[in-house]
């Protein structure tokens, strides 16, 4: 063999030669697969677990910052809806409910502070109203007091007011029942004006004041319901139906603030003030009852035994022409005046027109008077019910009058001047009462 064919031969290896270089290699090369798969998998199991658990963290931190990004912003609407209702009402400063809905379907309310569905819907009577009212009560009971102290005649448009106020129901320990009256009218005045000077939207002292004041007024014209109440049953039953329009008026002026009072109380309210509404109502009514009651059979008692003998007061004042012509003129007419012997108002008449005068009065007590007596026939037919009454062109007219007014009712007319009898005593009770 030459060099060559050598050289290939040693460069070359044989076939079975490579067989086995080649099995060699694949068991070597599967060894340090299965070494490095071994070796690397706690590694790869660790980072494939890692990744998973970082992945769903980051899922639940992304949801709670939904949640809280819809909540701020859901916030956010609430605050500027709160803001554009407090400047379109800024007298109230309320603002409507709210509801939104988040995406995870929650309803959420909010709401600002509303008085009106904390504590309901807060009254308001007319408490001024009220205080002017009882001012009318307060002033008409002061002039009934005065007239009444001074001994002078109320005017009175129809009868029987003089005959309510001379009774012995008109007074309470010795001053007149009307005095009494005005101090309560006066005082349910004060009440009603402090009232209506509170305002209770400005804050919750304000309206437990209101509240207060409310309820407090309230119960004071239950008292005064229940005077009127019970002097209205005087004047029926006691006094036989006398007409009093003074009393009339007072009675009217008290239920209309009793209505206003009680229009002023929630229904809870109502419930808690009724009790001592109705306590103080029938405990003034029988107060007085017993009061006045007892002391207007007293005053009774002591005068059944004294009885008065008929006697033609003495008049003192001397008569003008003027008061001459007019006596004459109404017994003319056919006018009457309606009197007694005993009373103070007859005597101050006729001391109007003075003496020698031809005075068309008829006595309704000519035999003498004691209690139970009966009046006399004719005064009852013309429904006497109280003393002085004319009775010109068909009109009863109740009370002493002036020559002027007498005149005019009876449409007298005369060229002589007037001129006022003079009158030589200022006296105006009888002898025999002295």
């Amino acid at each position: 063999m030459n060099m060559k064919t050598r050289i290939q031969q040693h460069q070359m290896p044989s076939t079975g030669t490579r067989r086995t270089t080649t099995a060699r290699y694949a068991v070597s090369s599967r060894r340090a697969t299965q070494i490095r798969s071994i070796n690397m998998t706690p590694f790869a199991s660790i980072s494939m677990l890692s990744s998973r658990t970082l992945h769903a963290c980051s899922g639940r931190e992304r949801e709670r910052e939904k949640k809280i990004n819809a909540r701020r912003s859901n916030q956010n609407k609430i605050s500027s809806l709160i803001c554009k209702a407090e400047s379109s009402s800024p007298e109230t400063n309320e603002a409507p409910p709210v509801n939104v809905k988040s995406k995870d379907d929650s309803t959420v309310m909010m709401s600002t502070p509303n008085k009106e569905s904390e504590s309901g819907v807060i009254p308001r009577p007319p408490l001024k109203v009220a205080a002017a009212l009882a001012l009318v009560g307060s002033l008409e009971s002061t002039y009934l007091a005065v007239q009444k102290l001074s001994g002078g005649d109320v005017v009175c448009p129809v009868g029987g007011c003089q005959t309510a106020l001379n009774s012995s129901y008109a007074e309470l320990f010795g001053q007149p029942l009307s005095l009494y009256g005005a101090v309560a009218y006066f005082v349910v005045a004060l009440l009603a004006f402090s009232g209506s000077s509170i305002n209770p939207e400005e804050s919750r002292e304000s309206e437990s004041k209101y509240k207060k004041s409310r309820v407090l007024f309230f119960l004071s014209t239950c008292g005064l319901a229940g005077v009127s109440s019970y002097l209205l049953y005087v004047l029926a039953v006691k006094l036989g139906g006398v007409e009093c329009i003074y009393c009339l008026t007072s009675a009217s002026i008290s239920y209309a603030l009793f209505s206003i009072g009680f229009s002023g109380l929630t229904p809870k309210e109502t419930v808690n003030a009724s009790p001592p509404a109705v306590s103080l109502f029938f405990v003034t009514m029988l107060s007085l009852s017993l009061v006045l009651g007892f002391g207007a059979d007293k005053a009774d008692e002591g005068g059944e035994s004294q009885f008065l003998s008929y006697k033609t007061p003495r008049i003192e004042a001397v008569s003008t022409q003027y008061s001459r012509e007019l006596a004459k003129y109404l017994k003319e007419s056919g006018a009457k005046m309606y009197g007694a012997f005993w009373c103070s108002h007859c005597l101050d008449q006729k001391e109007e027109f003075g003496k020698d005068t031809e005075l068309p009065y008829v006595e309704c007590f000519p035999e003498g008077w004691q209690k139970g007596t009966e009046i006399a026939k004719v005064c009852a037919d013309a429904k006497v019910k109280g003393f002085p009454t004319w009775v010109i062109n068909g009109k009863t007219v109740e009370g002493d009058k002036t020559l002027e007014e007498l005149a005019k009712e009876s449409g007298f007319k005369t060229q002589t001047p007037f001129e006022s009898p003079s009158s030589e005593s200022s006296s105006s009770i009888p002898d025999f009462l002295q």
